[in-house]
């Protein structure tokens, strides 16, 4: 049977379980979306910016763990996805763009010719992939590759360009299962096992280090399970704050950039280091120096790939292979070694230390007069949010990182470290996780640029909670330039529109909440309504 290549692109979402195509359609492209037509289980999310849905379909990718596809037209359309597929870059989502190009009789001509600008070589350094379908007869093959380049391994963005003339072509439909058999788990050498399983029961002081090879693993439970059967404690890559409930006794929260203020002394004292699925990055480290990662320490690093082994910093042993199998093996032979308890008077001190810094954002009360502040926020999220929910943080509020302590999964930009990010990334999680409520906390300033998806969400009725913290200000810069350059401000004041009007134009509930006591009773209420509500929280720039 015949079917055009559009209609192939509809099938290989069908089969690679992907429900949602996030994008902003055009005239290049419309092929592609009237395909879906054909497979009324798989829904186009129009978006009002590009680059939002870029990060919708990367955040629906993180919060399945799956895979998230995004499109948009020739051109400009396609350059505004850009920042988004460069986040999912920097933290590994797997993530494909599948993405229209001019027709191949007005390629070639460059600046003379509709739209046409290098994209596949543009989006070449921060994918894993980047290809231009050339004819319809590779089209099988292609999309094949981009769903296990993009899903395999140390996983990634994929860029898929389709000229449009090639897009109404047809070609022979594939066989049922020609997308292919998912790759093996990466098992690693046992006798490297026997290493570590060693080395961890001669160490006095470790500690494990845990990134997104756990997550994307799923080895949250081998983790923690290694950590009780040690009584090692455990801390998270900046990217993975909550990736194990920091309400854990053995958690010391986020390590590096966002670290409670005792964690990374911890880490400065161990005598080893497990690292598992950790790059090592600038936030973790703090620079690549010895910040947080002792000199005298020795490395027992895990990764599925081998790149990452010793890059940033030598290794005393490394493992290659997929976490979860790493953990479980190791998990095994200790059991099997048996061992003495540990002195216990490390995670005493721990227990104090985080029972300390919770009195101390306790000491944060809502009853006192004056203006709202970061640590009410972030004590009224606690507060508010049950396990259930799902907590983005975008902007200046990445203080959110400091100072919430995160029973479950966080979700922010990482090391990308952009703004406009948090409502985006909230839909996407929306839509990975129905059931659940989503509290978005966001600057002013992130929220601005793009605050034109409150239609999306408004669109869709999906139960977000947008917290602004607002200040008119870029806060965090102006708050630096404040501190570090003699008070003169540039560029970081803003001039912003009644947000609660605005979120009233779309239909959007919406509450200003200016006082500590109301701020908690506000965010319950938001949060039990179950559709999109903006709260407008006055938090001036002297509270961050």
């Amino acid at each position: 049977m015949k079917i055009s290549v559009a209609r192939l692109i509809a099938k290989f979402l069908k089969e690679a379980g992907i429900p949602y195509l996030f994008g902003l359609t055009g005239h290049s492209i419309f092929p592609i979306t009237d395909a879906l037509y054909s497979e009324p289980n798989i829904r186009f999310v129009p978006v009002m910016h590009e680059l939002s849905a870029a990060y919708m379909a990367a955040a629906y990718a993180k919060g399945t763990r799956t895979l998230g596809v995004c499109t948009a037209s020739a051109g400009a359309g396609v350059t505004n996805l850009l920042t988004g597929i460069a986040y999912a870059y920097k933290e590994s989502i797997p993530t494909i763009v599948l993405a229209a190009d001019v027709s191949r009789r007005h390629g070639g001509k460059g600046a003379s010719s509709w739209h046409e600008i290098p994209q596949r070589e543009i989006f070449a350094p921060i994918t894993k992939t980047s290809v231009t379908l050339e004819s319809e007869d590779d089209a099988v093959e292609i999309l094949r590759q981009a769903l296990c380049q993009a899903t395999t391994g140390r996983r990634g963005p994929v860029y898929v360009g389709i000229p449009r003339d090639i897009q109404e072509l047809e070609i022979e439909a594939p066989e049922p299962g020609w997308l292919g058999a998912v790759a093996p788990t990466v098992e690693p050498d046992r006798s490297v096992l026997d290493q570590a399983a060693e080395e961890l029961q001669k160490a006095s002081v470790p500690i494990i280090i845990a990134g997104g090879g756990v997550y994307w693993s799923r080895a949250e439970e081998e983790l923690r399970e290694l950590a009780e059967l040690l009584s090692v404690p455990f801390g998270t890559t900046p990217s993975h704050k909550g990736l194990i409930s920091e309400d854990h006794s053995l958690s010391l929260g986020v390590l590096g950039f966002g670290a409670f203020p005792f964690a990374n002394a911890f880490s400065l004292e161990s005598d080893l280091i497990l690292a598992v699925g950790v790059t090592f990055s600038e936030g973790l480290t703090l620079g690549f120096g010895n910040k947080v990662i002792p000199a005298r320490a020795k490395i027992i690093q895990i990764d599925a790939d081998p790149r990452e082994l010793g890059k940033i910093y030598p290794t005393h042993l490394s493992v290659c292979g997929d976490a979860k199998a790493v953990l479980a093996g190791l998990i095994a032979r200790l059991r099997k070694a048996g061992g003495e308890k540990r002195d216990p008077s490390q995670l005493d001190r721990l227990r104090r230390e985080k029972t300390s810094w919770r009195e101390k954002i306790q000491t944060h009360t809502y009853d006192v007069n004056g203006a709202i502040n970061q640590w009410h926020v972030y004590r009224a999220l606690k507060e508010a949010i049950g396990e259930d929910a799902v907590v983005v943080g975008a902007g200046g509020t990445a203080e959110l990182i400091r100072r919430f302590v995160a029973p479950s999964y966080a979700y922010h930009s990482g090391e990308m470290r952009a703004i406009g990010f948090g409502l985006s990334t909230s839909i996407g999680l929306s839509l990975a996780f129905p059931a659940q409520p989503v509290a978005c906390v966001s600057g002013d300033g992130s929220f601005m640029l793009e605050s034109q998806e409150l239609a999306t969400a408004a669109a869709f009725k999906l139960p977000i909670s947008i917290i602004v913290v607002r200040n008119d200000a870029y806060g965090n810069m102006k708050r630096d330039q404040i501190k570090h350059y003699g008070g003169r401000v540039i560029g970081t004041d803003l001039h912003l529109p009644d947000l609660c009007a605005l979120a009233g134009s779309y239909g959007i509930e919406s509450e200003r909440v200016a006082q500590p006591k109301a701020l908690l009773p506000a965010i319950k209420r938001a949060l039990a309504l179950r559709k999109p509500v903006l709260l407008d929280v006055i938090c001036p720039i002297e509270g961050i």
